[in-house]
Order: C-alpha cells, then structure tokens, then sequence
C-alpha cells in the first residue's frame, strides 16, 4: 500500500471514534460531599436513568453506538483513499460526520440541561448538586466522549476534503 493511498487524515476519524467508545465508559460526572467522593460512567448514566429526573441520559448510549459504527466507516476511506474509491468514501465520511455531529450535539445538551426536582427548577445539574452541599465536576469520560464526537466528525470531513483535493 502506498502512501498515497493511505488518507493519514482519516485517521484521524479513527482515533476519535475510539475516543467516542472508551470515553463512555470512563467517569462522566464526579460528585464530592458530605464526606465522600462519588464517579459516575456514562455507561452508568445510561443504564440508571429510569427514575432519574435528568434528561438526555441516552447520550452515552448514542455515543457509544456513533463512535462504533464512525470507526467502523471510517476504515475504507483510511486504508483505501484512491480515485475509484472516492464516491464510497466520500457517503462514508459524510455518514461518520453526521453521526459525529449528533453524539457531539447530545453531550451538549446532556451538559447544558436544566433539571427540575421537586417543584424547584435549576439551571444545570451542577447548579443542583451544589445546592444541595455536593461539589460537581464534569470528568475525563465526558471531556474525552464529546473532544472524540469532534474529532470524528473533523475526520470525518477528511474524505471529501481529500478527494476534492486530488
């Protein structure tokens, strides 16, 4: 395989989607009070939101699923960036893109969103926890699932770029 036909820039896709993978299963929010030092996975956000009054807690979920088929797409246009190959590349890439943009836009939302217990509406999570005396913290989990969404969507755009470029 030449080099040319290496996308080194899709690679770039690649890494970010593992990035969207591992980063759900790495602490999302970290809560210190009262004596102790809680971690939350986005992974344990997902799959312990029945009762919760947080909203958008199916973003890890979508994530996870995102960062899985971006890395997935994301292998032809890395490996095979040659001129016969470009039209499939340039659907997958864009496919990879648009799932990137939809993990990256949910962590957002799942960040940004008011939450209402008990007839008191806050204007973030962290707004509610520390009310009630616990310090929040946004984690690495978190930080890495929403940069890897960026990332994946940037090498995402790398096909296309590539191909218009040759």
């Amino acid at each position: 395989m030449e080099m040319k036909e290496l996308n080194l820039l899709g690679i770039i896709a690649l890494l970010g989607a593992i990035f969207l993978i591992v980063g759900v299963f790495l602490n999302w929010i970290t809560l210190e009070g009262w004596g102790d030092t809680d971690s939350v996975t986005g992974w344990d956000i997902y799959s312990d939101s029945d009762d919760s009054e947080i909203k958008y807690t199916y973003a890890p979920l979508i994530a996870l699923v995102c960062g899985i088929i971006s890395l997935v797409l994301m292998i032809l246009p890395t490996i095979m960036n040659t001129e016969k190959f470009s039209q499939i590349n340039n659907i997958l890439g864009i496919v990879a893109l648009i799932l990137a943009i939809v993990a990256v836009i949910l962590c957002v939302l799942f960040m940004t969103q008011s939450i209402e217990v008990g007839g008191v509406k806050f204007d973030s999570l962290k707004d509610f926890y520390e009310s009630v005396g616990i310090d929040f913290k946004w984690a690495i989990g978190f930080w890495l699932t929403l940069i890897g969404g960026i990332i994946t969507a940037v090498g995402g755009l790398m096909p296309i770029i590539k191909n218009k470029l040759l």
